[in-house]
């Protein structure tokens, strides 16, 4: 008989050859040009393959004082195929300038050390044209750098840019205005080789003065026995030399980094991706009605139309099963709804949407599932459970969740269990997703419903 220690340490060693073998997310990667300032700059991205109006996490990359090589491109790439997030390795000393010896790296990184508001220049124009790539999230950026970068990214962060993290991979840790602490808006992870002689103790003390001084929400992790560079493999193994590649505080490192990304992008895990990038309604278009959607304190808001049928503003690709969750503030004397796997027809009265609703509304049927246009109205005939029909709160901000899969829908409002339905062979099991504004009489209201924080995670 088999010991359950055994057992154990068997499906141990299964479990890991299984992950080393599951294949990575399909990637797309490529040289992007760019401008900062008058200079024509050459980057790098790297990114998951994304439908429209999907959009995904945006990390920066800033490469060491080699300038952007295959190491900072390798980075990205492995960003991508293993996190999801869509990477772009920014170049901070030009287009064809690229260092081949230690002497020229001193040179060009000196340039950007000796002037740190070019320096943050560089980098702030390298961030804006990440927000600009397709399926970047604009408003879930992080900037990772290593060496010269690691640097950077913390001047990035003392700049005052929109970022919800920066970690500093061997980086310096000077700055010759640490009275700009106080415009750091973002979460700072430093990794740090504890043996690093590039960075002196008063640095490093200097730099945590820095941050406590500033309130920062900051950790400082410290790898023993690592000196500098120790993510880098040509740094080779000498540490004498004070620069050597350390394999345990690579491995220690890039997780140290995950986890950090998922504690500043806690949406981004397990394949969820954004409906919303709140700034714009990319990846939406407008069926029936006349109600209007705009975009408002970085959520959708729909606002109804003197005497308009019901509006929808509708996902422009179609989904099968899924997992959506929103959240949901509507005018109490409004109702409105989310449509999923529904569709829009022309030889169906005139393309009118119709398809499986999930209610939002103040009087208990929130939650619960409506055939929109389909002429059964109800699709959950049994509506009395008092519990479900309390999960909704006036006036505040309502937390939706939806799995559907095959001929079942089930619905939570407020972690409440409401709805679960099983429809037949018959039912909707592909369309798009749909934001509705009920349709009011003339002379009522204006009314309307906001939506935020949409997400998705596609089940197989």
């Amino acid at each position: 008989m088999i010991s359950p220690q055994r057992c154990r340490k068997a499906l141990f060693f299964f479990m890991a050859w299984f992950l080393s073998i599951m294949p990575l997310r399909a990637v797309t990667a490529h040289a992007i040009s760019y401008v900062s300032g008058e200079e024509e700059m050459e980057g790098f991205v790297a990114s998951p393959s994304l439908a429209e109006g999907e959009f995904r996490p945006g990390i920066l990359l800033i490469h060491d004082w080699t300038g952007l090589q295959d190491d900072a491109r390798e980075r990205a790439i492995q960003i991508a195929e293993e996190l999801g997030y869509v990477c772009f390795a920014a170049d901070v000393y030009g287009k064809g300038v690229r260092p081949s010896n230690p002497q020229e790296c001193g040179v060009q990184a000196g340039l950007y050390r000796k002037d740190r508001s070019l320096f943050r220049q560089r980098l702030k124009d390298a961030l804006e044209q990440l927000t600009k790539i397709p399926g970047c999230h604009p408003n879930q950026l992080a900037a990772i750098g290593y060496c010269f970068g690691g640097t950077g990214v913390l001047e990035l962060a003392r700049s005052g840019a929109d970022l919800r993290g920066v970690v500093s991979f061997h980086g310096g840790l000077d700055s010759p205005t640490p009275e700009d602490g106080t415009h750091i808006r973002s979460k700072v992870l430093v990794l740090h080789g504890a043996e690093d002689p590039f960075v002196s103790q008063e640095n490093l003390q200097a730099f945590v003065q820095e941050m406590r001084q500033w309130q920062v929400d900051w950790q400082m992790i410290q790898y023993g026995g690592a000196v500098h560079s120790f993510t880098k493999k040509e740094a080779g193994e000498n540490a004498a030399s004070g620069s050597a590649y350390h394999p345990q505080a690579d491995r220690r490192s890039w997780a140290h980094m995950k986890a950090f990304f998922k504690e500043i992008f806690p949406h981004a895990e397990g394949g969820w991706s954004s409906l919303f990038d709140e700034r714009s309604l990319t990846g939406w278009v407008q069926k029936n009605g006349t109600a209007t959607y705009r975009v408002e304190d970085r959520c959708i808001v729909g606002k109804t139309s003197d005497g308009s049928p019901n509006s929808f503003l509708c996902s422009s690709r179609d989904y099968q099963d899924f997992e959506l969750v929103y959240e949901v503030q509507v005018d109490e004397a409004l109702n409105s709804g989310v449509q999923i796997r529904s569709r829009s027809l022309p030889a169906f009265n005139h393309g009118r949407v119709h398809g499986p609703q999930v209610e939002i509304a103040s009087n208990g049927n929130a939650g619960w599932i409506y055939g929109e246009a389909l002429g059964t109205g109800w699709l959950t005939e049994d509506r009395e459970d008092e519990t479900a029909r309390g999960a909704f709160r006036n006036g505040a901000w309502n937390h939706f969740r939806i799995l559907a899969q095959g001929n079942r829908i089930q619905t939570w409002v407020n972690d409440i269990p409401v709805a679960d339905y099983q429809g037949d062979a018959e039912s909707f099991k592909e369309g798009f997703i749909g934001l509705q504004v009920h349709g009011i009489a003339r002379d009522q209201g204006p009314y309307e419903v906001r939506w935020r924080n949409l997400y998705l995670r596609a089940l197989k």
